[in-house]
């Protein structure tokens, strides 16, 4: 389990690795150097490394007292800016996942007309048959699928399942940058090929996670999750077999800051006690649809 987080955390943060931790002076001094250096292929590496070395160690506190850290996270920015990453992926990347999931499925009688969870990590590493027992449930989220990946693999992972209802889960898009619009157009695009094979099935979309690291992946990504949620909405209250799922209030202080007790090391992904805040939300919602 930490080797597969070791793998997502490498392809979200290219220059993962080892790095010594500045305190905020120090740090503010490397991020101000930083702004004059020559871009290379080494200073990018050392932006990376030393940034993110910096905002995991202080993710937390970053979260409790933002001013505190207000003119240094404008600075990195800055450098994100200046030091642009390749965020482009291969569509087949997980092509080898896939494969594991047609070996399984041919060797194994699986749920008939299930519960369907399809998305990202966050999918992946949702206990669903122990936190739903007393549903048929299938589990295909896989590694930090984008949409455009589920619909890559739309037969693998949906259309030979037939299932009764789906749950879905993706950040990835606005995670690697993408707009909100890009985001909602890729779900529309996938509920479109769900409702022409299986008419009109409850789809349950669960709305975008803030996490401890938003700010760390881009200047905009907490904010560009919270207008998508908007618009997920939106979309969804248009359509009658789509619901809107809220996992994001629960997540929250009164305060609008983050529970960090909920996340794992990497404050990306949940720990148990992020899924016992879930499971109660989306138990409500699919027993009332179900009607049981």
């Amino acid at each position: 389990m930490i080797k597969k987080y070791f793998v997502l955390l490498c392809l979200m943060f290219p220059s993962f690795g080892n790095a010594q931790v500045l305190n905020l002076e120090q740090y503010m001094a490397f991020l101000q150097k930083a702004q004059t250096e020559e871009i290379s292929a080494k200073n990018m590496d050392d932006f990376y490394k030393t940034s993110r070395a910096f905002w995991m160690a202080n993710k937390v506190d970053y979260n409790d007292h933002p001013a505190k850290y207000e003119k240094a996270m404008d600075l990195y920015h800055d450098g994100q800016d200046r030091f642009v990453r390749d965020r482009s992926i291969k569509i087949d990347r997980f092509e080898s996942t896939i494969e594991n999931f047609r070996r399984f499925d041919v060797r194994n009688t699986l749920p008939e007309n299930p519960i369907l969870f399809v998305g990202s990590s966050s999918i992946v590493f949702w206990q669903t048959a122990n936190s739903f027992p007393e549903y048929p449930v299938t589990n295909r989220g896989f590694g930090g699928a984008s949409l455009p990946e589920v619909i890559h693999y739309y037969d693998d992972v949906i259309k030979k399942h037939n299932p009764s209802m789906m749950v879905v889960y993706c950040d990835i898009d606005v995670e690697n940058g993408k707009s909100p619009e890009f985001s909602v157009n890729a779900f529309k695009e996938l509920v479109s090929r769900v409702e022409q094979d299986f008419k009109n099935i409850p789809i349950l979309m669960l709305s975008m996670k803030p996490t401890l690291v938003d700010d760390l992946l881009g200047r905009e990504i907490r904010k560009n999750k919270m207008i998508t949620n908007q618009k997920l909405m939106e979309f969804s209250n248009s359509q009658d077999n789509l619901y809107y799922v809220d996992i994001t209030s629960p997540m929250m202080r009164a305060d609008g800051s983050l529970k960090p007790e909920i996340f794992l090391d990497d404050g990306m992904h949940l720990n148990s006690k992020g899924y016992d805040l879930w499971d109660p939300i989306l138990r409500k919602e699919i027993k009332q649809i179900r009607g049981n």
